[in-house]
């Protein structure tokens, strides 16, 4: 993988990490505006994974053309 590619993931999902983390039910966020939060904790919670998945795949690349 592309060194500036993998940086880039690196440095997005640590900081959707850290908006999960601030979207904690105990948080002074959390209390202001509990629907709009949680809906952006769910939506980073997502990107996370589409993330996750993203560098699954440029690591291990498979030949698609091959696949039946």
């Amino acid at each position: 993988m592309n060194p500036d590619t993998l940086a880039a993931m690196q440095s997005a999902q640590e900081a959707v990490t850290r908006l999960v983390g601030t979207c904690q039910k105990e948080s002074q966020l959390y209390k202001q505006n509990p629907r709009a939060v949680a809906q952006v904790s769910r939506n980073s919670k997502w990107l996370l994974n589409a993330i996750a998945l993203l560098q699954r795949e440029l690591e291990n690349p498979c030949n698609k053309e091959n696949v039946q």
